[in-house]
C-alpha cells in the first residue's frame, strides 16, 4: 500500500510502498477515503528535518539529554551510531483521517465491516491506504456528512476541546489568537455555543476569510489590537482568549493577558512559548491553561491502547465523544467546512500537497486533504518486496536465511546492525505497522517486508528467525516459529508465565531446532574474561550484583501486566541469568524480598533476590529503581578462594593484581555481547558451530518467572 512518510535528515516528503496493516483485538482496520494535512503538527516534523543538527538538538533537547546520558554509559560512539539511525528512519505522517471498515477486531464493539468511520491519532489515522485504529479513536460517521468533512474530525475535536478547558458559556467574548485552521474552526464552535468571537491575525487574507464568513469579528495584528477588543466589549475585555498560534516567542501569550478581563481565561493550544508576564497575570488573577490534543484519553495507553472507557457521567466528554461531537456539529450544520477544505491531492501527489502550507499566503493551504482511490485489497499488499535476491538453500546452508520479527528501536539499533559482514542470507522482516519493516528491510538489504507472521512462517528459504517483539507475543511466536520447523532467537523474556514457557520448551523438543534466549550479557567480552578467571576455583562463590536502574513511571509499558510482565521478568531476568551463568552450578533455592511495596495494585519496581546454588555459592541480585542515575548502572562483584573481580557496566573489568588492581576499560562504546551471541546463534543454525545449550536459557526464563510470582505474592496488603 502507499504510506506517506516524512525523511528527517532534509524535511522531505516521501510516498513509499509498505505492507499494509493487520488486524488485531481492539483495532479497526480502516481503508482510507480522505486524510487530512496539518500544517502545525506535520509541518513542524518537516521544519525539525531541514534544521542542521545543532538546529535540531535545539528544537528537540530533550531528545539530546537522552543521547548525552546514553553516550556517558555506553560510549559516544554507540551515541553516535543511535542518533544516526534515528534520523534515517522514516517517519509517519497523518492523525486525522476518514474511511470505511474493513475489518473488526474483538472488543471492537458497534461497528462492522462496511461501515463509513473517522479515525484519529498519531501513527495510527495515518496518509496512507490502510491504516489499523484503536476502537477508542475511531467513531461512525453520521449519514449527513461526507468522508471529505469527517476527515476534519481530529483537529476539530482539538478545537472543541480548547472552548471546554475555557469553559466558554453562552453571552461570553472569546478572542482566538491566531486563524489557522484549529483557530477557525475555534471560531465557529465558540459561536454555535452562543458566544461573541473576535478573532486575530497576522495574515491578513486568514482575517478577512474569518470576516467574510461571517463567523465572527475580525482583528489584523498590530499595537491596536488591545484597544479595539476593549472597545468591542465595553471595556471590560474578553472572557477567555484561546491562542491557536505557533510561534518561538511569548508574544501571543503577552498579548492574551491584555485582552483579557480581570479574573478572565487563557487557553493554549498552539505551540506557544509560554512565558507570561507576571504583572498582567497577577494583578488580573488571570488563569492559564493548556489544551493537549483531541481530550481526556490522551496518552493513556489504557484508554487508547486497551480500550477502557471512562465512565460518562464522570468524564463527559472523552477523545471519542469529542470526535463524536464535532461531527454531530457538522451534520446539524452549525459548522461550515467548504471554505477551509482548499485543497486536494491524490496521496501519489503528496508532496505537492505539503508544498501548498509553504506557499504564498493568498494561496496557502488552510484544509489540505489526501484523496485515495483504486488501490488493490489489502490482503494483497501485506508483503512488498525489498531487495531483489535469489532465495537460499534451506537447512545445512553455511549461510542460513534470517527473517526477523519486529522492527522497534531495539530491532533498529542492536540487532540488525550487526548483521552486517556475518555470513547470512537476509529473508524478511515483519512488524504490525509495516512502516518500520519496510525501512528496516531495504537498508540492510532483506529480501521482503511483511506485517503478518505468516510470511516469515511459510517462507522455505527462512531457516532461523529472530523475535524481537514486545514481551507479551515472545512465547507465542517462538512455538509457532518452532512447529514451522525453523531455528528461533528470542529476545528476554521467554514467556510471561509457566504454561507459555512449557508451550515453547515442548514445541522445541518435537521440532529439535536451536532456541537461544536474549541473555546476551553471557557473552559481552568482559564478562567471559570475568569468569575464565574463576574457571578452576574450588571453593564456592559469592556474587553481588547490583543494577541500578533508576524508576519508570507507572504507566510505562513494562508495567503492563499482559504487554510488559513487569520489570523482573523484562530487565531483571538478565541479572538472574547472569549469576546463574557465572556460577554454572544447579540453582538450589531462591528468596525474594521486594523493597517498599505496601500496597497490591502498585508495580513492584526494586526487589532483592538471594540464590543458593548446589556448590554452596550465593548469589545476590539487587534490582533498584531508589538509586541515583550518575553512579553506574550494572555492578557484579565476585569473590572465591582468594579471587576477585568487579564489572563495571560491562564498560570496566577490576581484576587483582600483582601490585595493584588491573583494570580494562572499553573507550568509544560498550560491547554487551549482542554481536558474540548472534554470531553463535547463527552459527548453530547453520551447522557450523556448537548447538546451544537450550536447558540452561529455560531454566533462566523459568526461575525469572517464579521470582516475578513470588514478588508479587510476598508483598504485604
Amino acid at each position: 500500500m502507499r504510506q506517506v512518510v516524512a525523511n528527517l535528515r532534509d524535511g522531505s516528503i516521501e510516498v513509499r510502498e509498505v505492507p499494509a496493516p493487520v488486524g488485531r483485538p481492539g483495532f479497526v482496520l480502516v481503508r482510507n477515503t480522505f486524510s487530512l494535512i496539518s500544517a502545525g503538527t506535520e509541518g513542524a516534523t518537516l521544519q525539525l528535518g531541514r534544521k542542521n543538527p545543532f538546529g535540531k538538538a535545539l528544537a528537540r533537547p530533550e531528545q539530546a539529554l537522552k543521547l548525552i546520558e546514553l553516550a556517558r554509559a555506553q560510549g559516544p560512539l554507540t551515541a553516535y551510531q543511535v542518533a544516526q539511525r534515528a534520523l534515517d528512519m522514516p517517519v509517519a505522517l497523518g492523525y486525522s483521517c476518514a474511511g470505511v471498515v474493513e475489518a473488526v477486531g474483538a472488543d471492537c464493539q458497534g461497528l462492522q465491516p462496511g461501515q463509513r468511520v473517522a479515525c484519529a491519532g498519531q501513527g495510527w489515522a495515518s496518509h496512507a491506504d490502510f491504516v489499523s485504529v484503536p476502537r477508542r479513536l475511531c467513531v461512525p460517521i453520521p449519514d449527513a456528512v461526507s468522508d471529505e468533512h469527517a476527515a476534519f474530525a481530529t483537529v476539530g475535536a482539538i478545537a472543541l476541546q480548547s472552548l471546554r478547558i475555557a469553559e466558554t458559556r453562552l453571552g461570553e467574548t472569546v478572542v482566538v489568537i491566531g486563524l489557522g485552521l484549529v483557530g477557525l474552526l475555534v471560531c465557529q464552535l465558540a459561536r454555535a455555543n452562543g458566544c461573541r468571537v473576535i478573532g486575530v491575525d497576522i495574515d491578513p487574507h486568514r482575517v478577512a476569510l474569518l470576516r467574510e464568513n461571517g463567523w465572527g469579528d475580525a482583528i489584523e495584528a498590530g499595537d491596536a489590537v488591545a484597544g479595539m477588543v476593549h472597545g468591542l466589549t465595553a471595556g471590560h475585555g474578553a472572557d477567555a482568549v484561546i491562542i491557536t498560534a505557533a510561534t518561538d516567542d511569548a508574544g501571543p501569550v503577552e498579548l492574551a493577558g491584555e485582552l483579557c478581563r480581570r479574573k478572565g481565561r487563557v487557553v493554549v493550544v498552539g505551540r506557544t512559548l509560554m512565558h507570561a508576564p507576571r504583572e498582567t497575570y497577577l494583578f488580573k488573577e488571570l488563569s492559564l491553561h493548556t489544551s493537549m490534543a483531541y481530550g481526556p484519553g490522551t496518552g493513556d495507553p489504557g484508554y487508547e491502547v486497551d480500550g477502557h472507557d471512562y465512565p460518562l457521567g464522570y468524564v463527559r466528554f472523552t477523545e471519542e465523544r469529542n470526535l463524536a461531537a464535532f461531527l454531530d456539529q457538522l451534520a446539524l450544520r452549525n459548522i461550515d467546512l467548504t471554505p477551509l477544505a482548499t485543497h486536494q491531492f491524490a496521496v501519489s501527489n503528496a508532496a505537492d500537497a505539503f508544498a501548498t502550507l509553504g506557499s504564498a499566503a493568498e494561496t496557502r493551504g488552510i484544509g489540505v486533504l489526501l484523496t485515495y482511490a483504486g488501490g488493490p485489497p489489502v490482503a494483497t499488499q501485506r508483503r512488498v518486496s525489498c531487495v531483489h535476491v535469489p532465495p537460499s538453500s534451506s537447512n545445512g546452508n553455511a549461510e542460513p536465511g534470517l527473517s526477523v520479527i519486529g522492527a522497534g528501536s531495539f530491532a533498529t539499533h542492536e540487532f540488525l546492525p550487526l548483521l552486517k559482514g556475518m555470513r547470512v542470507h537476509l529473508r524478511g522482516v515483519v512488524s504490525q505497522t509495516g512502516l518500520r519493516a519496510q525501512a528496516l528491510a531495504q537498508r540492510h538489504g532483506f529480501a521482503f517486508a511483511a506485517s503478518e507472521l505468516a510470511a516469515v512462517l511459510e517462507d522455505d528459504s527462512s531457516d532461523a528467525v529472530l523475535v524481537l517483539t514486545r514481551h507479551d507475543s515472545h512465547a507465542e511466536i517462538a512455538r509457532q516459529v518452532l512447529e514451522a520447523g525453523k531455528h528461533v532467537f528470542v529476545e528476554k523474556p521467554l514467556a510471561l508465565d509457566g504454561p507459555s514457557l512449557e508451550a515453547v520448551i515442548n514445541a522445541q523438543a518435537r521440532s529439535g531446532k536451536q532456541v537461544m534466549v536474549g541473555f546476551n550479557r553471557r557473552y559481552a567480552p568482559l564478562a567471559v574474561r570475568m569468569k575464565a578467571g574463576f574457571q578452576a576455583r574450588s571453593q564456592p562463590m559469592f556474587v553481588n550484583y547490583l543494577a541500578n536502574v533508576g524508576a519508570r513511571p507507572a504507566e510505562h509499558w513494562l508495567h503492563h501486566p499482559r504487554e510488559g510482565g513487569g520489570v523482573i521478568l523484562g530487565e531483571g531476568c538478565h541479572h538472574l541469568d547472569f549469576c546463574c551463568w557465572l556460577v554454572g552450578a544447579p540453582l538450589t533455592d531462591f528468596h525474594v524480598a521486594p523493597l517498599g511495596q505496601s500496597r497490591r495494585d502498585t508495580p513492584v519496581e526494586s526487589v532483592v533476590v538471594t540464590l543458593r546454588f548446589a556448590d554452596g555459592s550465593v548469589a545476590m541480585v539487587s534490582y533498584l529503581s531508589n538509586g541515583n542515575p550518575r553512579f553506574p548502572t550494572e555492578t557484579v562483584e565476585a569473590c572465591s578462594g582468594g579471587h576477585q573481580a568487579r564489572l563495571i557496566d560491562f564498560k570496566t573489568l577490576e581484576t587483582p593484581g600483582r601490585w595493584w588492581r588491573h583494570k580494562t576499560t572499553a573507550r568509544l562504546a560498550v560491547d554487551k555481547g549482542h554481536r558474540a551471541q548472534l554470531a553463535a546463534f547463527l552459527a548453530a543454525a547453520a551447522g557450523t558451530g556448537p548447538a546451544i545449550g537450550v536447558d540452561g536459557y529455560f531454566a533462566s526464563s523459568r526461575l525469572a518467572i517464579e521470582v516475578s510470582d513470588r514478588a508479587t505474592v510476598d508483598r504485604n496488603p
